[in-house]
């Protein structure tokens, strides 16, 4: 059994809070946050103990996992601080908002022997789980063209979102999400070109960029948080070969909160028909948090979402931006 220290509890803790309940090999047993009282309203179920101290869950010995759901600008020193204290790490994603930031992470956790992950979660969503093992069979082999997109409201529920020193807007939170899964899905990048707009605080909150493969595949990739009110968080793909297309599309709610109820459409193109695809319904925080701690315990390797991956990512978030400023494609 793997003993969890959480930090934080704003949408995302509260979304790992509630995915670990299923989890028989892992348990939240403290929680770190500044909101005590509203906090225990809102996680009756919850048994374990709250601090307000970082540092009263790295003190503790009982806590064998310290998974950081905080905003990104907090993430290395939270996580250099619990190597530090020896303890393994999950983070949400991004990582960071520069590579050298990234490179001084896993510094201190290799430096610690502790081991890191990123929750990338697409990697672990079922739909695009089904797009990534298509991908490795004839149903979809040789993808030439990707078209994916993740639009949504500014969000609310926080102001660190708007802050480009704090977030990176909706290129580092949200963009971050589809130019993760195109390159687990199609290989390393050759160039890149991205056009967008700011918000009035100068992040980047409407993001449109191609990517160009070293496979020769081309991708276009949007993301937005500047949707007007009442437009539904909503995220597609769109993966084709010479011969076949599958195709995901979902509207939910305001954000992801009422995704099982969502107008969603998973269909596969090939040899004249059309059929859709059905599936079981899956929890992806569920999914990526149950790996993360089977990990840990039996001190195995993260194939899904290696750390080598998660830095590649962040090069490519980079370039875009790089793109954005400068108005030119990038290669990488």
């Amino acid at each position: 059994m793997q003993n969890i220290g959480l930090v934080g509890l704003g949408f995302i803790g509260l979304t790992h809070l509630e995915a670990y309940h299923p989890i028989k090999n892992g348990q939240v047993i403290a929680i770190c946050t500044r909101r005590e009282e509203k906090d225990r309203e809102i996680t009756s179920q919850y048994n374990g103990s709250f601090v307000t101290e970082y540092d009263d869950l790295l003190r503790n010995d009982e806590i064998d996992i310290i998974d950081i759901c905080l905003p990104t600008f907090l993430h290395e020193e939270y996580i250099i601080k619990a190597a530090n204290a020896g303890k393994h790490i999950i983070c949400e994603k991004p990582l960071s908002l520069t590579v050298e930031s990234a490179h001084r992470i896993i510094q201190a956790v290799n430096k610690n022997k502790v081991k890191l992950f990123v929750g990338n979660v697409l990697r672990f969503w079922p739909e695009y789980e089904v797009i990534k093992a298509y991908s490795l069979t004839d149903k979809l082999k040789d993808i030439e063209i990707v078209h994916a997109k993740r639009l949504g409201q500014p969000p609310t529920w926080s102001s660190w979102f708007q802050d480009p020193e704090k977030s990176g807007g909706a290129l580092y939170d949200l963009h971050n999400h589809d130019i993760d899964f195109v390159y687990y899905l199609l290989g390393e990048v050759d160039s890149v070109y991205a056009v967008g707009n700011k918000n009035r605080y100068g992040a980047w909150d409407h993001v449109m960029t191609t990517l160009s493969f070293k496979n020769n595949s081309k991708a276009f990739v949007e993301a937005s948080q500047r949707m007007p009110m009442g437009y539904p968080f909503t995220f597609a793909f769109r993966a084709q070969t010479a011969k076949s297309a599958l195709e995901l599309t979902v509207a939910a709610g305001e954000n992801i909160e009422n995704i099982e109820e969502s107008n969603n459409q998973f269909i596969y193109y090939a040899n004249q028909k059309k059929s859709s695809i059905e599936m079981d319904k899956g929890n992806a925080f569920q999914n990526e948090l149950s790996y993360f701690v089977n990990c840990i315990e039996n001190n195995t390797d993260n194939l899904v979402i290696p750390l080598d991956d998660v830095v590649y990512t962040l090069k490519l978030l980079k370039a875009i931006e790089n793109s954005l400023e400068t108005g030119k494609q990038i290669r990488v």
